[in-house]
């Protein structure tokens, strides 16, 4: 699949996740980082507005009261460099890339 291809097929599981939540949409713990982590490397390399779709959808996530402990520390971190990259320090940097490669998403462009 092209990075293009997983790009669009991540914005418009995003857009489900923002606009019907999570619980309707049937997505669970595991989406943050199927939808996160293609969304985090979109941003690091452009700032693509795909990130305040992704925003939008991981907070919702996140609030959704139905992560582990783990996942709801990987999603702040996600959100916080999805609000401003460059206030992310580089451990969370580091802990955001180790949640997506573990989950089958390594980062390309997350520095």
């Amino acid at each position: 699949m092209s990075y293009l291809t997983t790009l669009t097929v991540s914005a418009a599981a995003i857009g489900a996740l923002a606009l019907t939540g999570c619980s309707a949409a049937g997505l669970s713990a595991g989406d943050a980082y199927k939808v996160g982590c293609p969304a985090l490397d979109s941003v690091a390399a452009s700032g693509s507005a795909v990130g305040k779709v992704a925003l939008t959808g991981l907070e919702k996530l996140r609030d959704s009261g139905q992560l582990s402990s783990e996942t709801k520390e990987w999603v702040d971190g996600a959100i916080q460099f999805l609000q401003d990259p460059d206030k992310v320090d580089p451990a969370q940097k580091q802990k955001i890339k180790d949640g997506c490669a573990a989950n089958g998403y390594p980062l390309k462009n997350l520095g």
